[in-house]
């Protein structure tokens, strides 16, 4: 997978895994969480070591307690290869382990990237095909995968089971040291000439490879465009000049052999660096290590791959870049972008990073920040760009201060406003109360516990530690905050210094413009129709023979039936029996319900509650997401919307509004529908936040007219970006809409049909009428009557806050009526078959088709489940992805009965479809083994059985209405789930001509073999402005 180098402004935070981070996974859905401790593993207390001392080859060069994050950090280094090795011991039961190189490509033909993909593809001892993608399914890690960032390769997996963890390490270990890269590997996974019909030498040889079709993906998103360019450009000299995980311009220009003789280069011990985190024993990890890998190598000079620093520049430069029109913008003339970013200081002084974040946060964070007033409340643009921060994952650090949603003739005022900006700041400085308010959100977050805790320190230490900085240092945030109180008593005008240093007294600063034109589109099609021609003129008659002859053996290598017996794998044995319960305590406060969890939450108080919108109008309901985006952030009627943020940053982690709509869980047709509003806090700023959510219940002012102008269109503009990152979860969106109605409401509240109407009301020249129904659901919903809650909390804390929470609930107005969650019944849709296809300006496909089954409860949710697992690892995978070339594709049931069928990254759709359309057939002639069965269940149990933080224990009950009983229930039926029942709901659902309720969607370019389809019934949906109109 491709880490692309977007920039945020989080990122110091995220460094320190603080911020959780969203990995990539095909399907979001309801995930039954529970958690699991494997007690027969005992923690291993790091501090038994002593700094000296030689285990298992490895010496120890540091032990150091950080008790800001209750670990122990072990430096190690090894003697033979001189390899890294870095263990974090805590008691937390979610163990990881990673192995990084440090990759720097010359070019952009997607080496490392392609190697990435390549080396999980087979190995010496495990020498079956793609062993990465079989142990998914063999596993119950609650994390794996594999990274390709600008400078660096990780291969990071975790998990709570210890005889999992170590059959994992084993597979990683050796497909990184002793991979078979093998040549028909290379062309599936990274390109290859083909025939479009591998089976016919008569059909046109096209470029194909899942790498290959994946970039093309990542490409499709301008704002993808917009960072990569400014990464290059700004560190032009070296490796952030090219494109890590390929340019599809130029991964045809690379050779197998270019391959083999990196990894030989970069794949070695003395260019490794090995982490370890969790209660798991360290010297087992070190034995396993060194014993079966590292001992049999010598030490490496790995000069070469180190990255130099980037020589500054003498004078300021810029750079304009184009890109394809966006049709989903609401303002055609707003589809520029504008970046001005600084060069700053290297990776390396950590106190200079934290300080540099802070000013940051000062200058970009939230409405109180100079930016923010100066480029976005002025509406030069719709909002920050996605790059806008202090990016710290370079050699070089970076600052950005980007603008979409820019008109073209803007660009030189945004640059005078810039200018301007900084000059005022140097001339007035900071406030403390800002300053306070950035240092209580970082110790605050430090408090706040994630169940992936591990991984975010791996993910975000990585960029330092590749650059030989000193990690352990890095983890001592308290040192960091110490020292920079220090430094500003000291010297009041510090942080002004530092906006004069890095801002204004800077000639390494690139100005980075992008507009969009009509033929870019033809343009990128063009030049790989050129690249292709000249690659098959360069084709000697035999040669072109060749083409399809290997297309023949590539074919006959995917289809092959391997013995995958030598991979390890858990067995059902190796599940807990019981799910982990929680004591959940259901009490009224004020006449609210409220679902009350002691749990070990480290001082902070987690509370959610949801408010019932059932009786707004549907005019009313389909505006909710706006609502949920606005009404924290327009003020109170004693507080502007400055000052009302300035005090939620300074005692709570933000206060949030968010979709509610989650289906019954034993009917299709029913639903509850609400507001999920969420905050937490240190325990003792508690009163504080009850007095926060009374002021914005009772007092909100939702009554400035250019601020809500401003904020629509933020929201219009924000909700264009992700579209091409997760098209794939638009598209079973849009598809489960036409046949299930809970998703059909989903579809209004967050899917395509919410961005058209986004982009229609962005574009109204008149906001009050709508500004004025955002009223009117203030004074329907935010009431007693409307509210049950749930707070997790400590038990030292419980009645202090409880006292404060009654108080808070006394304060508002109404009285409950009903004291059980409202449900909506909608009856069945009448469609039997219809499909929709959103035409957008993109190179690759998102393909869906959705099956509406049973609900949670039922007796055939569970083999339904099963078989979405088994078909996807069986059949799925290995037609869209191996043979057909996409990044991903699989299937999953959702908890509201839809069985969803998807592709990403696809550079085909038809054939996409027929695949989908084909799997009763493929199972009616496949022979399922055992080891299967048990591999779908496996899968299922990684999502049911992981582990949950203790500030969200008891929210599935809470927010869905499923019980732990219900979770057990439905974990004893899928572990008994036959083959004959999956071929009894498979034939009952999936068979062709079923009498199912059928959706399919697509999106992607132009497709009109769709409509030759005329049984589906598709409809072409253009992004025109009639049919936007059409979306209200």
């Amino acid at each position: 997978m491709f880490r692309h180098p977007v920039i945020t402004r989080k990122s110091w935070l995220k460094s320190l895994g603080l911020l959780n981070k969203t990995k990539f996974h095909p399907v979001t859905s309801l995930n039954l969480h529970t958690s699991n401790k494997d007690a027969s593993v005992a923690s291993n207390a790091a501090t038994q070591y002593k700094k000296g001392q030689v285990i298992e080859g490895f010496v120890i060069d540091e032990i150091t307690p950080v008790k800001e994050m209750f670990l122990t950090a072990v430096k190690l280094t090894h003697l033979n290869t001189g390899a890294q090795y870095l263990h974090l011991d805590r008691d937390d039961s979610n163990n990881v382990f990673s192995i990084n190189f440090r990759t720097t490509p010359k070019d952009s033909t997607g080496l490392p990237h392609i190697l990435e993909h390549l080396s999980l593809c087979g190995s010496e001892t495990y020498p079956c095909k793609e062993p990465f993608f079989k142990m998914l399914r063999r596993s119950l890690a609650t994390f794996m995968n594999a990274m390709t960032a600008p400078d660096y390769t990780m291969y990071p997996f975790s998990t709570q089971n210890f005889q999992d963890y170590q059959n994992l390490q084993s597979v990683y270990m050796d497909s990184v040291f002793k991979p078979k890269l093998r040549e028909l590997d290379f062309a599936q996974e990274g390109w290859r000439l083909e025939h479009t019909d591998p089976n016919d030498k008569n059909s046109p040889i096209i470029f194909k490879g899942v790498v290959f079709n994946e970039m093309k993906g990542v490409f499709n998103s301008n704002q993808n465009i917009f960072a990569t360019q400014l990464l290059n450009s700004i560190l032009p000299s070296h490796t952030y000049g090219v494109i890590s995980g390929g340019d599809p311009a130029e991964i045809p220009l690379l050779k197998h052999q270019d391959l083999v003789d990196f990894h030989s280069t970069h794949y070695h011990p003395s260019n490794s660096r090995f982490f370890s985190y969790g209660n798991f024993p360290l010297k087992d990890h070190l034995k396993f290590v060194n014993n079966k890998y590292l001992a049999s190598y010598d030490k490496k000079d790995t000069s070469e791959t180190i990255v130099p620093s980037e020589k500054r520049w003498d004078a300021p430069r810029r750079k304009h870049i184009e890109c394809r029109p966006d049709p989903l913008i609401a303002d055609s003339t707003r589809q520029n972008s504008i970046a001005i970013a600084s060069l700053c200081n290297e990776i390396n002084d950590i106190q200079e990073c934290f300080n540099i974040y802070i000013l940051s946060q000062l200058l970009l964070d939230g409405p109180n920040s100079a930016f923010y007033k100066s480029l976005v409340d002025t509406n030069i643009g719709t909002g920050f760009g996605p790059m806008t921060g202090y990016e710290s994952h370079c050699k070089d650090t970076i600052f950005v201060v980007s603008l979409q949603g820019v008109q073209e003739k803007d660009f030189k005022t945004v640059e005078e406003i810039y200018n301007k900006t900084v000059e005022k700041v140097i001339e007035e400085g900071f406030s403390k109360d800002h300053i306070e308010t950035i240092l209580h959100g970082i110790e605050l977050h430090m408090k706040h516990q994630s169940s992936n805790f591990g991984l975010n320190l791996l993910f975000n230490v990585s960029p330092l530690w590749n650059h030989d900085g000193d990690i352990i240092d890095s983890l001592k945030v308290n040192e960091a905050i110490k020292t920079f109180k220090e430094t500003i008593e000291k010297d009041p005008k510090y942080l002004v210094s530092l906006v004069e240093k890095y801002l204004l007294k800077n000639n390494h600063k690139l100005v980075l413009t992008m507009s969009p034109n009509p033929e870019y589109e033809t343009r990128v099609a063009e030049a790989e129709k050129k690249l292709l021609e000249s690659k098959l003129q360069s084709l000697t008659p035999q040669q072109k023979d060749e083409v399809f002859i290997k297309g023949q053996l590539l074919l006959k290598e995917q289809e092959k039936i391997e013995d995958d017996g030598s991979l390890p794998s858990l067995s059902i044995k190796d599940l807990k029996k019981d799910v982990d319960r929680y004591n959940l305590i259901d009490v009224e406060l004020s006449e609210v319900p409220v679902q009350l969890a002691v749990q070990p939450t480290n001082g902070v108080c987690y509370y959610r509650g949801i408010l019932n919108t059932h009786s707004l109008s549907n005019e009313l309901k389909s505006l909710l997401p706006i609502f949920n985006n606005v009404v924290v952030r327009m003020g109170t009627k004693n507080h502007d919307y400055r000052s009302l943020d300035r005090l939620i940053n300074l005692k709570t982690g933000g206060l949030h509004f968010s979709n509610h709509v989650v289906e019954k869980k034993d009917d299709l047709n029913k639903y509850e529908q609400g507001i999920i509003i969420s905050s937490y806090c240190l325990e003792q700023n508690s009163n504080e936040m009850w007095k926060l959510w009374e002021e914005l219940f009772n007092r909100v002012a939702l009554t400035d007219l250019p601020r809500f102008e401003t904020l629509v269109k933020m929201i219009a503009a924000d909700l264009t970006n992700g579209i091409t990152q997760s098209g794939h979860l638009y598209a079973m969106s849009s598809a489960a809409s036409l046949v299930s109605p809970v998703a059909m409401l989903k579809e209004s509240l967050s899917g395509l049909e919410y961005v058209n109407r986004m982009k229609y009301i962005a574009q109204m020249k008149d906001l009050s009428p709508v500004l004025s129904q955002i009223q009117e659901i203030a004074s329907q919903v935010l009431q007693k009557s409307q509210l049950r809650s749930a707070i997790n909390l400590t038990e030292e804390s419980k009645e202090n806050i409880l006292k404060g929470m009654e108080q808070f609930y006394s304060a508002l107005k109404g009285s409950q009526i009903s004291k059980e969650p409202t449900i909506t019944s909608n009856g069945p849709l009448n469609s039997n078959n219809t499909a929709i296809h959103h035409v957008l300006p993109c190179s690759v496909n998102y393909a869906s088709k959705i099956v509406l089954t049973v609900p949670y409860s039922h007796p055939e949710h569970a083999p339904l489940r099963v078989l979405s697992k088994l078909i996807s690892s069986t059949y799925l995978h290995p037609e869209i992805r191996e043979k057909g070339g996409a990044y991903g594709g699989g299937a999953k049931l959702a908890a509201d009965g839809c069985f969803m069928y998807y592709s990403y990254r696809d550079p085909n759709s038809t054939r996409t479809f027929d695949i989908f359309d084909e799997t009763y057939d493929f199972l009616t002639k496949y022979n399922i083994s055992d080891a299967e069965m048990v591999e779908a269940k496996l899968g299922l149990f990684q999502a049911i059985d992981g582990p949950v933080a203790p500030g969200s224990r008891g929210m599935t009950k809470f927010t869905h209405g499923v019980s732990y009983d219900d979770i057990q229930k439905h974990r004893e039926l899928i572990k008994s789930v036959t083959k004959e029942q999956l071929m009894e709901v498979a034939g009952k659902y999936l068979k062709s001509g079923a009498n199912a309720q059928v959706g399919r969607a697509l999106i992607g370019p132009q497709n009109s073999d769709l409509l030759a389809r005329q049984s589906e019934n598709w409809v072409v949906h253009e992004q025109d402005e009639q049919d936007q109109a059409q979306a209200i």
